[in-house]
């Protein structure tokens, strides 16, 4: 009789901290989510904000972003030279197709430092060891870019990459070692073209905001959901259990 006890004890335990782990669980995502949903919100709210001021010239542009205000999503052109030479960022995916998202450096007109931008995607060639050649313009006008801040991650040459050769396949993406790998010095932010060029064969594509606000609290309803279901079964396995062993 007290070994029964003894495991049936052992099992209410080990059940108990299955359910307040997974609960607890469930739960944390949920409010992650809705974590998260408030940082869109406030990056929606930015964006609406610089929506309304329309195109910023990009003089002025670099003069507001010099004053700490936050210019992701600020709207400007760019007009100026094109550095002979580019970076291939690895794994994108767009409508269905794989590729690589084009990054080249441009010299704005009055501008002191080179400026990273994103020109959008290029369909991959069949293999691995091929890169998308690509000729470049020596000058380009962007009627329509986004600027973006914030940290941009960091760069790692493909394996099956050219150790010394261009263009250079990267994973991420880290302004510091492109300015060292172009030797020249290069804004600490980025832009990306919102409309092709006719004079480079790419896709823009950026999405400021990929997730709205609303499929997190979403997200967080079903965590929290799950955990609520969770906790009922539980409760009537609980109670079930504990009427059997009773009644016996």
């Amino acid at each position: 009789m007290g070994v029964r006890v003894n495991t049936h004890k052992l099992s209410a335990f080990l059940w108990s901290s299955i359910v307040v782990l997974v609960v607890s669980t469930c739960v944390g995502l949920g409010f992650w989510q809705l974590d998260r949903a408030e940082q869109k919100q406030e990056r929606e709210q930015l964006l609406q904000q610089w929506a309304s001021k329309g195109r910023i010239p990009f003089t002025q542009a670099q003069r507001l972003i010099n004053s700490d205000v936050d210019a992701t999503g600020m709207q400007t052109a760019v007009s100026g030279r094109v550095l002979q030479h580019y970076w291939l960022l690895d794994n994108q995916v767009y409508q269905g197709r794989v590729g690589y998202d084009v990054l080249v450096l441009v010299m704005p007109q009055g501008a002191s430092r080179w400026l990273l931008v994103n020109l959008g995607f290029i369909v991959a060639p069949t293999t691995r060891e091929q890169l998308p050649q690509l000729q470049l313009p020596t000058q380009i006008t962007l009627d329509d870019v986004l600027i973006k801040e914030g940290p941009l991650g960091s760069i790692t040459l493909a394996q099956s990459s050219p150790s010394m050769g261009w263009p250079k396949r990267v994973q991420q993406i880290d302004i510091t070692q492109i300015a060292n790998q172009a030797r020249v010095p290069v804004y600490n932010f980025m832009a990306y073209a919102q409309t092709p060029s006719p004079l480079v064969a790419t896709e823009p594509h950026y999405q400021p905001v990929t997730m709205p606000a609303e499929k997190h609290i979403a997200y967080a309803w079903q965590w929290f959901l799950i955990a609520l279901a969770a906790l009922l079964i539980a409760l009537t396995a609980f109670w079930r259990a504990r009427r059997g062993y009773d009644k016996s």
